[in-house]
């Protein structure tokens, strides 16, 4: 377990390919994000480190339906109890897994067949779920989170801003692999014009409501953020002619 900001952790225990994010509140814990399929006794096990037991765990929120991010969802929710919580547009993609693609590019088109394929492997099997609570942008919930509706990478594909705290779970709208901030990978983002409007509007609309980001993918940001993701602004949109950052 690490403690990024007080009361937010990552819960590493699940390894550093993705994270999980556990927010601790008045009420009890909020998992946010479910990492890859047999992950979820690691989870349980970094809670209960903290003294929390699996019925404290109040809500399960889903920032997108992609199999490392909600490979251990279903055995949480049996062994929680807690509501799932998603955008509405993610419950098809939690009910019917199957439907999750690649971008419709040559080479997406060239590994579509092999990513249904992966799907029959029992480590990469993702069970379908339906969610207990839909939620739209702009909501707000009670751990103090408003819901960002951020589409491109999935079409119901959210981030989670804490106004008071001062810090963005970006989920994969953004990345930080390497160090770098940057969009969702374009193989794995079916709306790439959408993904960096999601970008936009986390920076022209929220960013001076935060000051640490957090990603499903790579190391937080803090400090510095104002310029990081101008510049990535600047660079997603000079490359659209006519389109203004």
């Amino acid at each position: 377990m690490r403690e990024i900001l007080p009361g937010l952790w990552d819960i590493d225990e699940i390894g550093s390919m993705v994270h999980c994010y556990l927010w601790q509140w008045q009420e009890g814990i909020t998992l946010i994000d479910m990492g890859m399929p047999g992950n979820a006794e690691k989870i349980l096990a970094a809670a209960t480190q903290l003294g929390y037991e699996p019925q404290d765990v109040k809500r399960l929120i889903v920032t997108h339906a992609d199999i490392d991010h909600v490979g251990s969802l279903k055995a949480l929710k049996r062994a929680t109890g807690a509501p799932i919580a998603c955008h509405t547009v993610e419950r098809t993609l939690l009910a019917h897994p199957e439907r999750r693609t690649p971008a419709r590019t040559p080479l997406g088109m060239v590994i579509t067949p092999l990513f249904a394929l992966a799907r029959l492997a029992p480590a990469l099997r993702v069970e379908p779920i339906l969610p207990d609570e839909l939620y739209v942008d702009g909501d707000k919930l009670p751990e103090g989170f408003t819901l960002i509706h951020t589409p491109g990478h999935t079409p119901g594909h959210i981030s989670l801003l804490h106004a008071e705290k001062r810090f963005l779970i970006a989920g994969d709208a953004l990345h930080r692999r390497g160090g770098v901030l940057a969009a969702p990978p374009s193989l794995f983002t079916p709306d790439m014009e959408n993904a960096h409007r999601s970008i936009w509007k986390l920076w022209k609309k929220y960013g001076e409501e935060y000051n640490t980001i957090v990603f499903g993918h790579g190391e937080p940001l803090q400090g510095n953020i104002a310029a990081e993701m101008k510049r990535l602004v600047d660079q997603l949109f000079a490359a659209e002619p006519g389109r203004k950052a």
